[in-house]
């Protein structure tokens, strides 16, 4: 098993190391010497418009939620550390641990979290008109798999928690 093990921590440490410079990555590119703009944008507003209204409430809002996305995006990358914790445990022998219950449950919450919260953030950015967003598109895309996982961790979380009471009744037995 330790061998499994180890090669379940290269892997995710390679998975790990992929996310984080893909997202450094997006972060390079993403247009941050437009934000200089913005410095001086009362002095550049329209004062009879409406502020939410304004151009520069729209830019304003188009990298805050870019921002958002950027944060949730790191979130998740969070999520998959987890996996390293699980398999540290297991690597001690300690397969049904109250701390695997809980990584589990935790990438649950980590999956729940971030899919509703970008496909909120993607729905806002259509609506200032800097993307398009189709709820079936963007879920077909990039969430199918994610709810499902989930939901499975969920349920690992229910199986290793009722194993382990069973494990600790079979102990108390003799």
């Amino acid at each position: 098993m330790k061998n499994n093990t180890t090669i379940l921590t290269v892997i995710t440490y390679a998975v790990l190391l992929s996310a984080v410079s893909i997202l450094l990555n997006d972060l390079r590119e993403f247009d941050l010497q437009q934000f200089k703009e913005f410095q001086n944008w009362a002095k550049t507003a329209n004062k009879s418009e409406n502020w939410f209204t304004s151009k520069n409430a729209i830019k304003w809002s188009y990298y805050a939620i870019s921002t958002g996305l950027f944060f949730w995006r790191a979130y998740l990358i969070y999520g998959f550390t987890y996996f390293l914790s699980i398999l540290s445990e297991v690597d001690k022998g300690h397969y049904f641990s109250d701390n695997n219950i809980k990584y589990f449950r935790k990438i649950g919450n980590i999956f729940i979290a971030y899919t509703i919260n970008v496909l909120v953030l993607r729905f806002l950015l259509a609506l200032i008109g800097k993307s398009s967003f189709n709820f079936f598109t963007e879920y077909k895309a990039e969430f199918t798999l994610l709810i499902p996982c989930a939901l499975a961790f969920y349920l690992l979380a229910e199986i290793f928690k009722h194993a382990k009471e069973t494990k600790e009744e079979n102990d108390l037995t003799i």
